[in-house]
């Protein structure tokens, strides 16, 4: 009996530590997330892309990342941006012999830019369960742009008597690489367990290239967590 008791009230006691044990275990949280955003940085801006402005260029990013703890993410993104534009103008000038001549150029120029960013996101917001949260987010960004003008020139005298036309055709091909450090603020607000909408603003430094001047970039757009 004595020893029956003892066991009892041994339980009893022990059931408030328990509590306490599983009341201070965090929520698991999801680890896993994709998302998809507008993107408008350095070598990809959203906006016109002619005089008139009726053409829009649009660069979207992909982001995969993972929940490594509770406060910090690693995440890799993808952004693409491209368009295809026709040219033609044509003027009159006169030459060092003084004869007039006619110019016009005819070509298409394409464009094409990668980005690649591999960034670290550390949540500032203590407690998980508030729906807005603020991040640093920094890393490494590396940038492909490949432009290529297809085209010809002709140069024609004003009276044909006083020449043939001369025509020059090209076929060029540009192609660079830059490396960036990314380093600022993010904004997130959940709107359930797995939807939340996020806003990244990004300031960019070249550690490549010819030029190294602070820019800035900004990506708006969703992102949903997978698992737990």
């Amino acid at each position: 009996m004595i020893l029956s008791r003892l066991i009892l009230s041994s339980l009893l006691l022990g059931l408030p530590l328990v509590s306490v044990a599983q009341a201070e275990q965090p929520a698991p949280i999801p680890r896993l997330y994709v998302g998809l955003a507008a993107y408008s940085g350095p070598y990809q801006r959203f906006g016109s892309t002619n005089m008139n402005g009726t053409d829009i260029n649009i660069p979207v990013q992909a982001t995969v990342g993972y929940q490594l703890r509770p406060r910090l993410a690693v995440q890799l993104g993808l952004i693409y941006s491209g368009y295809k534009r026709g040219y033609h103008y044509a003027y009159d000038y006169t030459d060092t012999n003084t004869n007039q001549l006619n110019y016009s150029t005819n070509y298409t120029y394409t464009l094409r830019t990668f980005d690649a960013s591999l960034l670290l996101r550390y949540t500032l917001t203590r407690k998980a369960a508030h729906r807005f949260q603020a991040d640093v987010v920094g890393g490494l960004r590396l940038t492909h742009q490949r432009g290529h003008r297809v085209g010809s020139d002709i140069y024609s005298y004003v009276n044909p008597s006083q020449g043939p036309s001369t025509i020059v055709e090209y076929d060029n091909l540009y192609a660079g690489n830059v490396l960036s450090a990314d380093l600022g603020p993010g904004f997130r607000y959940r709107f359930g367990q797995r939807l939340e909408a996020v806003a990244d603003i990004l300031f960019c430094l070249p550690v490549t290239g010819n030029y190294h001047h602070v820019d800035s970039s900004l990506a708006l757009g969703l992102r949903y967590h997978f698992g737990q």
